[in-house]
């Protein structure tokens, strides 16, 4: 656990400290169980003593097992798309890229979701009471590629 208590949580309560977030966005929570992952201290701080702890709202990737049961809002997993109505606030992850969730040099365009299937994605979504968060992995610069610029601008 040394990448825990040596990594994450100092960068986790350096965040929260330093810039207040209104929403943490824990991911990869299915490689370890909650415990691996510390993430009960961690919350039970950021619910009880942290500077946002009033406001800060998470999602349920802190463990594995946590998808789907805990959090602020639910992810329960990538592209997730609710049959029913759900009782609890949930989130529908994707990514432009139909194979990646960060930018791939050799993207071809027909990999790339069309302004029909993104805003049909967000229409569905929505209906359904969810928030739909859309991917778009920029260069190692950090610059989003002009295909991504255009989706985003066309919806």
């Amino acid at each position: 656990q040394n990448f825990v208590f040596g990594k994450t949580l100092p960068e986790l309560f350096d965040l929260v400290k330093r810039y207040e977030p209104d929403l943490i966005w824990s991911d990869g929570g299915w490689e370890a169980s909650a415990e691996y992952w510390n993430s009960t201290e961690f919350l039970a701080w950021l619910y009880n003593d942290s500077p946002v702890k009033d406001t800060v709202v998470v999602n349920d990737r802190w463990g594995a097992n946590c998808s789907c049961h805990h959090g602020g809002y639910y992810n329960c997993k990538d592209k997730y798309k609710p049959t029913t109505l759900p009782d609890h606030k949930w989130e529908m992850c994707t990514s432009l890229d139909h194979y990646s969730w960060g930018y791939r040099r050799n993207m071809k365009i027909t990999e790339v979701m069309d302004v029909p299937s993104i805003l049909k994605e967000l229409v569905q979504t929505v209906c359904m009471g969810g928030n739909y968060l859309l991917n778009v992995g920029p260069t190692k610069d950090g610059m989003i590629v002009p295909i991504f610029q255009e989706r985003l601008l066309d919806v």
